[in-house]
């Protein structure tokens, strides 16, 4: 039988009811087994220890049902005090509810033994209060009490935990989409200031430097809704980006890259990642023709390494601070993995984590 496919019997009212008789008959069962002082002749199989193990099954639902009401009813009443409070008057009322279940099941068992058996033992102890009528009752009360209990809260439970993880990765996916977010604009104003300079100079090259920032700028829009893309989508962006940079600054920056095979296909990254570092050089570093700044993306085992040689600028480029923050975030809300950051006198390091599909 598939589960999901039949889960609204599994859920239904009816088995709820039939599991109820079933334990009820099994505590009847149990109840009849002990010596009691309190009535002669109770035999587990005959008539009468059948009409009691009825007796008991009717009475124990209609008081698991007056139960059920009671704790809801008390949960609404008290929702505004302190846990502390709520459990106190709850466990108190319980208890009460249970001395009054016990004293009403010894009354109506007391009865219906007159006058279907003629028989008043049971009468009898419930007149003189007996131990072993109202103390035994009592106690099956508190484990039928107990039993529906830990089923309650253990659903209760596993309700409250699928809706923190919900919850969790909801707020999760609103953190990682507003650090996306901070992508477009900050891409798309730094091509724009290239773009304006880049006009005035050569009409032909502005036009392919148009075609490749609109091949950019359509990957970044593409790939907006992805946590991770494959390594090698991410190169391929990487060439129309650096097609970008290489028409700004010719020979002034040069690119190595050393990325094994099977990273292309296997590995994944945040997307847009190596254009962030990339660019972040750019801007805290001086190069020319005659000294280029040497940036080299290489894969080393379960790393993505990114490197350039520090020359910093004088009066570095004005830094919106998304750059390597950006990243670090990223990563974190995506896996449990970090960045790895190394700065020497002479280097810079930023070695990505690969991650892995399931």
């Amino acid at each position: 039988m598939n589960f999901q496919e039949n889960e609204k019997i599994f859920s239904s009212k009816v088995l709820l009811y039939l599991s109820r008789i079933l334990i009820l008959y099994t505590f009847s069962t149990i109840f009849k087994s002990f010596d009691h002082t309190f009535t002669t002749g109770l035999r587990m199989m005959d008539f009468r220890g059948q009409m009691f193990s009825l007796f008991y099954v009717i009475f124990g639902l209609i008081a698991w049902e007056g139960a059920s009401w009671l704790a809801r009813t008390i949960e609404k009443k008290t929702g505004q005090k302190n846990t502390p409070g709520r459990l106190v008057i709850l466990c108190g009322s319980l208890v009460v509810y249970g001395l009054l279940v016990a004293v009403l099941f010894g009354c109506w068992y007391g009865a219906t033994d007159i006058l279907l058996f003629h028989r008043y033992e049971a009468w009898n102890s419930f007149l003189r209060f007996s131990y072993d009528l109202y103390f035994g009752i009592f106690m099956f009360y508190l484990l039928i009490l107990a039993f529906n209990g830990i089923i309650y809260y253990y659903s209760e439970w596993k309700e409250y935990q699928l809706q923190t993880e919900r919850l969790m990765r909801e707020n999760i996916q609103a953190r990682y989409d507003a650090l996306r977010n901070q992508i477009d604009p900050h891409f798309f104003f730094n091509s724009l200031s290239v773009l304006t300079n880049l006009v005035y100079k050569s009409p032909d090259l502005s036009a392919d430097y148009i075609t490749q920032l609109a091949k950019t700028y359509r990957y970044i829009l593409d790939k907006k809704f992805e946590n991770l893309v494959q390594v090698q989508t991410e190169l391929d962006f990487l060439d129309s980006y650096l097609f970008l940079i290489r028409i700004r600054h010719q020979q002034s920056i040069q690119f190595i890259t050393d990325i094994s095979e099977k990273v292309k296909i296997k590995g994944l990254i945040p997307p847009v990642t190596l254009q962030m570092l990339i660019e972040n050089a750019i801007k805290h570093n001086r190069f020319s023709a005659q000294d280029p700044l040497l940036v080299t993306i290489k894969s080393e085992g379960d790393f993505l390494t990114v490197s350039n040689h520090i020359r910093l600028k004088a009066n570095p480029e004005i830094s919106s601070g998304i750059g390597l923050e950006n990243i670090q975030k990223r990563y974190a809300l995506i896996s449990n993995t970090n960045i790895e950051i190394c700065q020497t006198e002479e280097m810079f390091i930023v070695k990505l984590p690969i991650i892995t599909a399931s």
